[in-house]
């Protein structure tokens, strides 16, 4: 039987299936879950304490209430949860920018740059899967015990990036490199590891994937802030959230990943 009371926790990537969910509701006649969004990685000043999510602080109780319009989460009453977002391979790639290990297809090739070995780029990418805001939601949710949790990563880049690479420049010269698939590969062998039994990790469709490392645009262009109020879209330089139709393509695949 698929969990009847889920909840949705993450950052500004939940806006996308936020969205696709209030603007479709028919595609999922049964699944209505509550979605907790806090902006940045201000989900991770977040206390767990007697199943009830606290603020660190007022700073993070003010975003609390005007992103959620509560001051505090109760979660005894659900039985699935869903992190959504709060860990990112397009931040790894700035590891790797001089230091690399021999499987890499760029020092194969004998490009120049500072060998390592393969057990410390592992190690690299590995603390940062450790450090993140995702894992410690998941490892608090997991010890609830009270159901299964998913876990959806931050979408890959849109590959319109590539023309205008701003933050996202070591990922850019990374796929110019070759890197960008071995890279990604190690990053989600490591991620499942860091997972263990604590969540199902739900990848990103293959179709939405342009060569490799990037999103197709038309799943990225026309995507909107995580403002609960209204609608606001994000600039058009704006390269790194998802639209709400990727976004109903997400909530798709988090309800396949529940009912079964």
């Amino acid at each position: 039987m698929s969990p009847r009371n889920v909840l949705v926790l993450g950052n500004s990537h939940t806006a996308a299936p936020r969205i696709a969910l209030r603007d479709n509701p028919g595609r999922w006649p049964s699944f209505a879950p509550d979605v907790f969004a806090m902006p940045g990685h201000t989900i991770a000043e977040l206390d767990l304490r007697d199943r009830v999510f606290h603020p660190a602080n007022d700073d993070v109780r003010k975003k609390m209430v005007y992103y959620n319009g509560v001051p505090d989460l109760p979660v005894a009453a659900y039985d699935a949860f869903v992190v959504l977002g709060c860990l990112s391979f397009s931040s790894l790639p700035a590891l790797q920018e001089t230091h690399r290990s021999g499987d890499f297809p760029s020092v194969a090739r004998g490009e120049d740059c500072t060998l390592i070995s393969t057990g410390f780029a592992d190690a690299l990418v590995a603390q940062r899967i450790e450090r993140s805001p995702a894992l410690r939601l998941i490892r608090a949710l997991a010890g609830l015990g009270q159901g299964p949790v998913v876990f959806m990563d931050t979408v890959l880049p849109s590959a319109d990036c590539r023309d205008d690479p701003q933050t996202f420049a070591p990922h850019v010269e990374m796929a110019a490199r070759g890197d960008g698939a071995s890279y990604h590969a190690r990053y989600l062998r490591l991620l499942r590891q860091a997972l263990g039994q604590d969540a199902r990790h739900v990848p990103q469709p293959a179709d939405t994937i342009l060569d490799e490392v990037f999103t197709a645009p038309e799943w990225m262009r026309g995507s909107m802030r995580m403002q609960p109020r209204r609608d606001v879209p994000h600039e058009s330089t704006e390269y790194g959230h998802a639209n709400p139709a990727y976004g109903a393509r997400q909530v798709d695949l988090i309800v396949a990943a529940l009912g079964s």
